[in-house]
């Protein structure tokens, strides 16, 4: 069954209409399920098909970045992640580097093996032992619930457009390939700005692609041609990508006061950039290349996009740190 559903889905996406009525559809029964209260989802299930040693290269990668990049030697006080998906992996290692505690903050309840968790926590435990006396009693594996520390929050409260408003204070608030997919995430960095202690640090990779709504058989930044209303409708309940670019995430959070440093790691044609760096340290010919790229279709951009920089339309990724002053 699941093999018919790929096919339908490949065969359906060659056409730009049948994928965008597919996708509005889509959206509308997602929408429907949730008003039921359904919030399980195999969306997250980042674990899911990797074999043990993969699992803790993953969760030491994304770890790794938020040090690398904020350029803080050892986290400290509470933070917040969202969108972690199946493991509470990333949560242990903030615990481990000194956090006083980890809320864990995820709209959908992500479908996983338990006994592969539980693997992968012991594994972590071996490794860390600051960490065993968080997920461990004895050598008993404790229920997600109860690692000391972390607190999971699932359902519509935990919305990151929700879960700020009544949240906080927080020392840093982190996620990996989660605001693309929020429904307004413009107001939940304002939010989160709020929520931040003085100090305290936003650090958000964010994936700007289409999600292969479009990019399989059209342009890659096909899907920034269509009417902001259409495009609402085909995503807003389904968490496909939202189109909210760099400059939005940049201008927001510096109203907010927050210093803004921007750490780019994807242009449009070109690919991932590696290590991630400022737009202005990339090699030239790369620039160029994205730029190009851009301008051989923005003239067909929805509306909203037609006033943007080519610069910050050639971005489709990027690492965001924004940091609240102490006054």
């Amino acid at each position: 069954m699941a093999a018919l559903r790929e096919g339908a889905e490949r065969l359906i996406k060659r056409s730009f209409l049948a994928a965008s009525a597919y996708y509005t559809l889509t959206d509308c029964l997602a929408e429907l399920l949730e008003k039921t209260g359904r919030i399980k989802t195999r969306s997250g299930t980042i674990h899911s098909g990797r074999d043990l040693g993969s699992s803790l290269e993953y969760i030491e990668e994304v770890f790794g970045d938020y040090k690398r990049y904020s350029g803080v030697k050892a986290f400290h006080g509470r933070v917040v992640e969202l969108g972690p998906g199946d493991n509470s992996g990333v949560a242990l290692l903030f615990i481990n580097d000194g956090c006083s505690g980890v809320d864990l903050v995820d709209r959908f309840y992500s479908i996983r093996d338990e006994s592969q968790q539980s693997a992968i926590y012991r594994e972590l435990a071996g490794k860390y032992p600051v960490i065993a006396g968080h997920c461990m009693d004895g050598t008993t594996v404790l229920p997600e619930a109860g690692f000391r520390g972390v607190q999971r929050h699932y359902g519509k409260s935990a919305a990151a457009e929700e879960f700020f408003r009544t949240h906080g204070p927080y020392d840093f608030i982190v996620s990996r390939a989660v605001m693309e997919h929020l429904y307004d995430p413009v107001s939940a960095l304002k939010d989160m700005a709020k929520s931040l202690a003085p100090g305290g640090m936003m650090l958000h990779k964010v994936d700007l692609r289409d999600h292969g709504m479009y990019s399989g058989y059209f342009h890659e930044q096909r899907f920034l041609q269509i009417p902001s209303a259409l495009f609402s409708r085909m995503t807003r309940a389904s968490g496909r990508p939202n189109r909210v670019l760099v400059n939005r995430y940049r201008d927001t959070l510096e109203k907010c006061g927050l210093q803004v440093s921007i750490f780019v790691t994807r242009l449009a044609s070109v690919g991932d950039i590696m290590p991630h760096c400022l737009y202005n340290d990339i090699a030239g010919e790369a620039r160029e290349q994205a730029i190009a790229s851009v301008r051989s279709v923005r003239d067909r951009f929805a509306g909203e996009f037609q006033a943007l920089s080519d610069e910050d339309l050639s971005v489709t990724g990027f690492f965001l740190v924004a940091k609240k002053r102490i006054d």
